[in-house]
């Protein structure tokens, strides 16, 4: 059993910036610690002492990796295959869900919640642990446990905001119900840690369904977003990040914001294009663990949904899923649903799927390399991955490129603080500036060469193609 001081766990992963605040650490059975909103808007452990010690059930600290975690559970199952990339498979789609209201209801095809739904009505488990709107604690989302399938439905939709389920798993302990658990690629794999450490838990949690991340965000994001719009943090009442609008590609979609504004209620939903700061490549107020991890699709969940982010689906407005199953008995519910025909789900290649997620493949494999090798420069302690470190064979551009990331999120959380204490959002926008307009300018750049690349090999294939057709007819 791999054990860690809470003193480790302080001085590399928390003082390191490493710590998701997903609360793995303090779910266990003999925990003396309770996970707590820092300043920055995210969740952090804090411990009544830092001399006990536990098992080691960080994503960021333990030394198991992805592979090894995925290897136990799914290596054995028939008909696996695995993949570099997403890690095991025995199927991998692009679709949506055809029945009900699922698809209007999520952040994309509602496979997700389909799924979910399904366990429930086949009473494979008797509730499903997600994140869902909060009960007014202050914050606007946590974890929560639905029991049926109209309570579920109201989970639906991506959330992007800080939550942590040490509370939940609280509940999951006192009752003898079998669970669902739903989360991001380190959630997912801080929960599987914890069943491999605790067999109440593991008798408890049945089946783990991962969400492809990008990264996650404070509670500051959801607070920047409001504040631009007149409705400042502490008037912030609702969010809804993932809008979807009758018409445009689907990655055109809406925020809506509920909040107060001049002590009136104020409702308004924009194009997500017309906020400041939404630009995901920014990645304005992350965590610092999100620039080491390397588990884009969730390769530990039994099964793993995304964005369909791909030229052939993505015009549809309504939203399309990318699915890997990894689970014999998902596969199943699967195969009844696109028998029934409430699934529609295309079988695509698992080419597709890391195509789907291009750039969140590039930043956590190729540039995750590099950013190894600066923090090495910098002779600091950081979690082991399955990327060695590498600073060789990656472009000049991007090596800036993947410097400035790191300080754009670093500067947003400083930038708000300032904000809030001038109670001027325009002063972070002053203080983001320099580091944008440098930003902006590599990325041009860069996204230039890669679509030029991409045209001459496009170009290439087509005059391999030509000349194969034209020797193939002279035989």
């Amino acid at each position: 059993m791999n054990t860690c001081s809470y003193r480790d766990l302080r001085e590399k992963v928390i003082n390191g910036g490493y710590c998701i605040g997903c609360g793995a650490c303090v779910s266990q059975s003999n925990s003396v610690g309770s996970n707590v909103l820092n300043a920055r808007g995210m969740y952090e452990p804090d411990f009544a002492s830092s001399e006990s010690e536990i098992n080691n059930v960080c994503p960021f600290f333990s030394d198991r990796s992805e592979t090894e975690i995925a290897k136990t559970i799914f290596a054995a199952t028939k008909g696996i295959r695995e993949n570099e990339f997403i890690g095991f498979y025995l199927s991998t789609y692009a679709g949506y869900v055809a029945e009900d209201s699922f698809r209007e209801g999520g952040s994309s095809g509602g496979f997700g919640t389909w799924v979910l739904s399904r366990f429930l009505s086949e009473n494979l488990v008797d509730g499903v642990i997600h994140v869902k709107p909060s009960s007014g604690k202050g914050v606007l989302f946590e974890y929560g446990i639905s029991n049926s399938i109209e309570d579920l439905k109201k989970g639906a939709k991506s959330r992007y905001y800080p939550v942590e389920f040490s509370g939940v798993l609280r509940e999951v302990r006192k009752s003898q119900k079998k669970y669902a658990f739903v989360g991001v690629p380190c959630f997912v794999k801080a929960a599987r840690l914890l069943c491999e450490n605790d067999d109440e838990i593991a008798d408890r949690i049945l089946f783990f369904v991962g969400l492809v991340c990008g990264h996650l965000k404070s509670k500051r994001f959801a607070d920047m977003l409001a504040w631009q719009k007149g409705i400042k943090p502490d008037e912030l009442r609702a969010i809804d990040f993932r809008q979807k609008f009758s018409s445009g590609p689907a990655s055109n979609y809406g925020i809506e914001i509920r909040g107060e504004k001049d002590r009136k209620a104020e409702i308004l939903a924009e194009r997500a294009s017309s906020f400041y700061g939404y630009n995901w490549g920014y990645g304005f107020f992350k965590p610092r663990a999100c620039d080491f991890c390397d588990d884009v699709v969730s390769e530990t969940a039994d099964v793993s949904i995304g964005d369909a982010w791909l030229p052939e689906y993505v015009d549809d407005s309504k939203g399309t899923n990318v699915v890997v199953v990894r689970n014999p008995v998902i596969q199943e519910l699967v195969d009844s649903g696109i028998k029934s025909g409430a699934l529609r789900l295309d079988s695509i290649p698992p080419e597709k799927i890391i195509e789907s997620q291009e750039g969140g493949f590039r930043h956590r494999r190729d540039l995750l390399a590099y950013r190894l090798v600066l923090a090495e420069e910098q002779g600091e302690w950081y979690p082991r991955k399955r990327v060695e470190p590498k600073k060789d064979g990656i472009d000049e551009r991007y090596k800036k490129i993947t410097v400035l990331r790191m300080q754009l999120a670093e500067k947003s959380h400083s930038a708000f603080e300032k904000a809030l204490k001038a109670d001027d959002f325009e002063v972070f926008k002053t203080e983001m500036k320099p580091l944008l307009l440098e930003y902006d300018r590599l990325y041009r750049k860069s996204f230039a060469s890669r679509v030029l690349s991409k045209a001459k090999r496009v170009l290439k294939k087509r005059k391999i193609r030509k000349i194969r057709d034209r020797l193939h007819f002279l035989v």
